[in-house]
């Protein structure tokens, strides 16, 4: 818990979700608390083992009817995304991004707080945002996982194109990092980059193939580890004020006559210790993430239009080459990744094309028709040609199970979205001669 927070109006009263777009405070003794959620299971995939979870509903009402009726969460959540509305005072064409801001806080501050005792002990929260509301997401932030647990503020370079028009040009979105056991603890457990190999180079035709190289140095003093080098070329080095050579003079002997020291000027330069492939250590993630590197806006917008070609793409989508990131430092092969803010469903596409269990909550239930839906079904077809589908190999596999669940405080969605996504899923199931379970299930909190 932060020692200093953040004050608001109603701070003091949870907010629920009422309706397809809108949101209600409640009393501490609203009796409509007392009314049972509806759980409805879509589909013939089985909830009471881990499982991938496509559910339709508002993130909070979601995370209370998973964990009450399944054991999807139980063995807990190694990594949030979510990519929240920014609170930019524009709406868009899937959802309104017009809240009040003491609304907008409470909204995030309880679905984060919903979220903490679900994580694993090594777990991550990312929190994607822009500048409209990201320094008070990190004073909320602060007092639901303690500021110790602050990790970094990665900056996504969002788009490469020039508004000529504004007093600045903004090109960047920030996403918070968190993790509740602290920066020490979780980097212990988290991935670093993958160095790029086809960086290497053979500079001095080494049998054993191409290399990189790095200093021959180390910071601080050391006596072991002061003694003269001699260059190829004669000149006699000592380390540089400061520092000490990376080793001792025997294991220097020995590297030199292994051929893993290079020196570079002709011979004249410092001693650099040669790197095969084998070798190289990952790298550390900067904070800072070109478009080269982790694509743009416009990059998933492509996307979707090449999948969606009759439809008006989605508007502010996020590329899968950044959620591979994201997911490839954050989880391993087989853990759950969460995000209830479905969207485009960017999140669940990467986690099931990189082998991870997904859980994905979205409460439009034509977003979840127009997009979430059909492209999570190419990803199991294999019929998803574009973001990471080339790096990762993937060809298709795997299942999904579908779930609604209603909301206490009015309808989530029209019932007639419901009823279509229905209608979608009996065709499916039909095409395929597949079992389709609609079993619903009432219960209240405990």
């Amino acid at each position: 818990m932060s020692d200093i927070q953040l004050i608001w109006p109603n701070k003091d009263l949870p907010l629920r979700a009422a309706g397809v777009a809108s949101f209600e405070w409640v009393q501490p003794m609203d009796r409509r608390m007392s009314i049972p959620l509806e759980f409805e299971n879509l589909t013939a995939s089985l909830l009471d083992v881990p499982a991938n979870v496509l559910a339709i509903g508002d993130g909070l009402d979601v995370l209370e009817a998973l964990t009450l009726q399944t054991n999807v969460l139980e063995d807990g959540i190694r990594l949030v995304y979510i990519d929240p509305p920014f609170n930019t005072q524009v709406n868009f064409r899937q959802y309104n991004d017009t809240m009040q801001r003491p609304m907008w806080l409470s909204m995030m501050r309880d679905r984060l707080a919903a979220l903490r005792p679900l994580l694993a002990e090594d777990a991550s929260v990312w929190v994607h945002l822009d500048d409209s509301e990201v320094h008070r997401a990190r004073a909320v932030m602060d007092e639901v996982f303690g500021d110790n647990a602050f990790v970094a503020s990665v900056v996504w370079q969002k788009k490469t194109t020039r508004d000529s028009r504004a007093a600045f040009s903004s090109n960047h979105d920030t996403i918070l990092v968190y993790a509740p056991s602290g920066p020490k603890r979780w980097k212990t457990s988290r991935n670093l980059l993958v160095k790029d190999e086809t960086l290497l180079r053979n500079r001095d035709d080494d049998p054993r193939g191409p290399w990189s190289d790095a200093p021959f140095t180390a910071p601080g003093f050391r006596k072991a580890q002061q003694y003269d080098i001699v260059t190829p070329t004669g000149q006699v080095l000592r380390p540089p004020r400061g520092r000490s050579w990376y080793a001792t003079e025997q294991t220097y002997l020995d590297l030199l006559a292994d051929g893993r020291i290079w020196f570079p000027k002709g011979g004249d330069g410092s001693p650099r210790l040669k790197l095969f492939a084998h070798q190289l250590r990952g790298l550390v993630p900067f904070t800072v993430w070109g478009a080269p590197d982790t694509g743009t806006n416009d990059d998933a917008k492509r996307h979707l239009m090449a999948m969606f070609p009759d439809v008006e793409v989605f508007d502010t989508p996020k590329p899968e080459s950044l959620l591979e990131r994201i997911i490839h430092i954050a989880t391993n092969e087989g853990e759950l990744v969460v995000d209830i803010f479905g969207g485009s469903g960017t999140t669940a596409a990467v986690a099931h094309k990189m082998g991870r269990r997904w859980v994905i909550a979205e409460r439009n239930a034509q977003t979840v028709l127009d997009f979430l839906l059909p492209r999570l079904q190419r990803v199991i077809d294999g019929t998803d040609s574009g973001g990471i589908t080339e790096s990762t190999s993937w060809a298709g596999g795997g299942n999904f199970g579908i779930v609604h669940v209603s909301p206490r405080f009015g309808k989530l969605d029209s019932k007639n979205g419901i009823d279509l996504i229905k209608r979608h899923l009996a065709a499916q199931a039909a095409l395929r001669r597949l079992p389709l379970i609609r079993a619903r299930t009432c219960f209240t909190a405990a």
